[in-house]
């Protein structure tokens, strides 16, 4: 019995001939989602929603936000936003995710309405390219799960943790600026091109904030506090004098209505 083919554009495919375009496909782009798109949690890392669909378009597919709403709180459950997104191949939609937001998670829980219904977009974004995609978290050495699905400090779901969690080291204190470096804070508006998280010889940990300049030259800055939004949104960032450069001192992202059309 020969092998069962599928159509494509380009014509007939095998399977196998479809495993080694997805393997080509995927590696074409590893080394830079590696990079940039790969977050350290724990002692594990996990690929961020911009990667997986850095890899998904490698692919041919793309993603589009369905549906967003809020859900009230009730007696058992703290409100919370919801998203559903599609993955699409060639105009045939071929995978859904949903993603949510709650309320009362630690990270979220103070954070504007609008940062928590971006987030539940990318959850719902990730959870799509999951689906159709997941399989590529291997090829790129990363966990199953996306980054974005995880606690803070690490797997605590059984189906997760293949080991006992353990506690990230505390965050250092963002440190005193030297004499002479009292100048003005400057803000600046771009798009999150890339965080990295990063650790000093020390022990200590820190993040790499990458912005999109208008050359399309990415400035890379240093921030002390850990940065959770999504490489791919607008933010405004305040960068204070450090030594012989600046320092993220806070970043938030602009929403969605204050973005300038392009």
């Amino acid at each position: 019995m020969g092998d069962i083919v599928k159509v494509t554009q380009d014509g007939p495919i095998s399977p196998l001939e479809r495993v080694k375009r997805n393997e080509e496909a995927v590696t074409a782009v590893a080394h830079v989602v590696k990079r940039n798109y790969i977050k350290k949690i724990g002692d594990k890392g996990y690929l961020m929603v911009a990667g997986a669909q850095a890899v998904g378009s490698s692919l041919g597919y793309t993603t589009a936000v369905e549906s967003i709403r809020y859900v009230p709180p009730t007696e058992h459950l703290p409100g919370y936003w919801e998203a559903t997104a599609v993955v699409f191949d060639h105009g045939i939609a071929v995978g859904r995710g949903m993603g949510g937001v709650f309320d009362d998670e630690r990270t979220w829980s103070k954070r504007d309405h609008f940062a928590r219904q971006m987030m539940a977009q990318t959850r719902a974004t990730g959870r799509a390219l999951k689906g159709v995609m997941g399989w590529a978290t291997a090829l790129l050495g990363a966990e199953g799960s996306l980054a974005e699905e995880m606690p803070a400090d690490g797997p605590r779901m059984a189906q997760d943790a293949s080991e006992p969690v353990r506690a990230l080291p505390t965050p250092p204190s963002a440190p005193k600026a030297a004499k002479g470096n009292d100048g003005p804070v400057r803000r600046v508006r771009s798009v999150l091109a890339g965080v990295q998280a990063k650790e000093s010889k020390a022990g200590k940990a820190y993040w790499r904030v990458g912005l999109e300049a208008q050359d399309g030259v990415t400035e890379w800055f240093t921030s002390f506090e850990e940065v959770t939004a999504s490489p791919g949104v607008l933010v405004e960032v305040a960068l204070k004098p450090y030594r012989d450069g600046e320092i993220v001192s806070d970043i938030i992202v602009v929403p969605v209505d204050e973005e300038v059309p392009f």
